[in-house]
C-alpha cells in the first residue's frame, strides 16, 4: 500500500483455538480500487470508503452498502462527500444520529468532521486548540458508563513520533475535551491507526507498521483496558500477514471486518491499488459444563469497599486494585466498631474471610484455565445511595475494575495472560445504587458506619461458567 493512501486511511477476536472463517466480502463493494473502512450499523446497511485516480489526482468517496442477501452492495452516499476533498472514516453515534467523517484537501491535511441535522461542521476549526495539528483522522465513536468518547489519529508533535492514537471526550452538549494520548502500550516511533474500540470487550483493536512487533506491513493488534489505561498491544496473529491488514472492527460478537492488500479473487497481486475488504467470523464456544457444583463453595461472593472507595478521579488516571482498597478498608476497623459492636464481626468474618475466599477461587481459576477450559465471570457492582445515580454507577463500575485489576496483578499475574488471550472473560453489571433505602441526612453516619450500608457497598461475583 502507497504511503500516499496510508496517509489518508491510516483499525477480532483474540488468538483462538478453533478456525477463523476469513473471506472477501460478497457483492458489488470490492473493485479494481481499494476499498477500506467497512462500518456495519445494522443487519442490512454499512458504509465503506473507496479510493481511487481521477486522472493523476488520488481520491476517495463515502458509498453506503446494501445487503442483499449474501452480497452487499454499493451507491454513492453524497451527503458527505465534497467537490475537491477527500472523504472517509465514518463513525456513527447511533443515540443521537450524528455522523463524525473525515475530509482531506490533501492526504497529508486532513479535517475531523461532525454532520449533524444536515450540516457538516468542521471540528478542527471550531476547536483549535484540541487538533493542533494538520492531521486529523480516523474518528472512532464510543461510550463507556454513559460517557462519550472520540478516538482518532494524528501527527501531533506531543505524541511518540508517526501517527499517535488519541482519545478525547464529548460532552453533552457535543462539545470536545482535550486530547489524551494512548500512551506507550500503544503508541511508537512508528504509525499506529484506524482504533476501534469494542465495548463489550473492553479492548482497543487498532493496526501498528512498529517493526518490533509486526510481520510485515500495518498488522492489526489489540489492548485492553480504557481510555487512559491499556495493556501492553498485542498482535492479532489469526489476521496478520506480510502486507497491510488495517480497519479492523467487530460488528457483533462472532464476526466483523477488516482491510488487507493481501492477495485474494478480486485481485490476485498487490500494490497501492488492491485494498480490499475482508469478512471475518469466529465459532461460538459450546455451552457451559459443570459450573454450578465446581464453584458453588465460592459464589455468591461478596468483596466489600470503604464509603466513596475508590476515589472515581484517582482511580481514572492512577487505578487501584482490590487488594490495595481492602487493606486501607481493613485498617478503619476500629474506627467502624467504635460506632457498633456488630462491626467487629464484619471486618473478621465478611471483610476479611471473603477476601481469603477470593484468594482460593483466583488458585481455582487458574488451575482450570491452565487445564484449557474458558471461564464466563458475572461480577456486579453495588454503591450507597447518598449520591446521585450517575455517580453511583460510576463508582459501582470502578469497583467493578479495582476488581479485575486484582485478578490481574494475583501472584504477579499468572491470570491475565488468559484474560488478554480471552479465554477468561469478565462481563461487569454497574448496578449504581444498593438496594437499601436512603437515609435522611440527620442518619448520615448510618448511611456510612451503619451495618445495612456496609453490607451493600461491595461487588459481587455471581456466576460462574465454565467451558471446554
Amino acid at each position: 500500500m502507497s504511503k500516499i493512501l496510508i496517509a489518508l486511511f491510516l483499525f477480532v477476536t483474540f488468538s483462538l483455538k478453533s478456525q477463523i472463517d476469513i473471506s472477501i466480502l460478497k457483492g458489488s463493494v470490492n473493485s479494481i480500487n481499494s476499498e477500506l473502512d467497512f462500518y456495519q450499523i445494522d443487519d442490512t446497511t454499512a458504509f465503506f470508503t473507496s479510493s481511487f485516480f481521477n486522472g493523476n489526482k488520488q481520491v476517495s468517496e463515502i458509498f453506503v452498502s446494501k445487503k442483499n442477501g449474501e452480497n452487499w452492495d454499493r451507491e454513492i452516499f453524497k451527503s458527505l462527500n465534497f467537490e475537491n476533498y477527500a472523504s472517509g472514516n465514518i463513525t456513527y453515534n447511533k443515540r443521537k444520529n450524528h455522523i463524525y467523517f473525515t475530509l482531506c484537501d490533501d492526504f497529508n491535511s486532513c479535517d475531523i468532521y461532525l454532520y449533524k441535522d444536515g450540516r457538516a461542521e468542521n471540528l478542527s476549526k471550531k476547536y483549535p486548540d484540541v487538533f493542533i495539528s494538520n492531521y486529523n483522522s480516523q474518528p472512532n465513536f464510543f461510550s463507556i458508563n454513559q460517557q462519550d468518547y472520540l478516538s482518532f489519529t494524528s501527527n501531533r508533535n506531543d505524541g511518540f513520533g508517526g501517527l499517535d492514537i488519541w482519545f478525547l471526550l464529548i460532552n453533552k452538549d457535543d462539545g470536545l475535551g482535550m486530547p489524551l494520548n494512548a500512551g506507550k502500550n500503544i503508541n511508537s516511533s512508528a504509525d499506529e491507526i484506524t482504533p476501534f474500540f469494542d465495548v463489550e470487550k473492553n479492548t482497543l483493536f487498532f493496526s501498528s507498521n512498529d517493526s518490533n512487533f509486526s510481520i510485515g506491513g500495518f498488522d492489526i493488534f489489540h489492548s485492553k483496558g480504557i481510555p487512559n489505561n491499556w495493556s501492553l498491544k498485542k498482535s492479532l496473529s489469526d489476521f496478520n500477514s506480510k502486507n497491510d491488514e488495517i480497519y479492523f472492527e467487530y460488528y457483533d460478537n462472532y464476526s466483523g471486518y477488516f482491510s488487507s492488500n493481501r492477495p485474494n479473487e478480486t485481485n490476485n497481486y498487490c500494490d497501492s491499488c488492491c485494498t480490499n475488504i475482508f469478512t471475518f467470523k469466529i465459532p461460538k464456544i459450546i455451552q457451559p459444563i459443570d459450573s454450578p457444583s465446581l464453584y458453588s463453595e465460592f459464589l455468591p461472593l461478596n468483596l466489600y469497599f470503604d464509603n466513596d472507595s475508590p476515589d472515581i478521579d484517582s482511580f481514572n488516571f492512577s487505578p487501584v486494585n482490590y487488594k490495595e482498597s481492602y487493606i486501607n478498608y481493613f485498617k478503619k476497623a476500629d474506627e467502624y466498631s467504635n460506632y457498633s459492636s456488630k462491626n467487629s464481626l464484619f471486618f473478621e468474618d465478611s471483610l476479611k474471610g471473603n477476601f481469603n475466599q477470593l484468594n482460593k477461587l483466583l488458585h481455582q481459576l487458574h488451575h482450570d484455565l491452565e487445564s484449557g477450559y474458558f471461564i464466563d465471570i458475572k461480577i456486579k457492582g453495588y454503591s450507597s445511595q447518598l449520591a446521585d445515580s450517575t455517580y453511583n454507577i460510576e463508582l459501582s463500575s470502578v469497583r467493578i475494575k479495582s476488581l479485575i485489576s486484582y485478578f490481574l496483578l494475583f501472584q504477579n499475574g499468572f491470570l491475565a495472560q488468559f484474560y488478554y488471550d480471552n479465554q477468561l472473560k469478565i462481563n461487569e453489571v454497574p448496578l449504581g445504587e444498593s438496594q437499601i433505602k436512603s437515609q435522611p441526612t440527620q442518619n448520615i453516619k448510618k448511611s456510612i458506619y451503619g451495618i445495612d450500608a456496609i453490607l451493600n457497598r461491595k461487588v459481587s461475583v455471581l456466576k460462574i461458567d465454565r467451558y471446554k
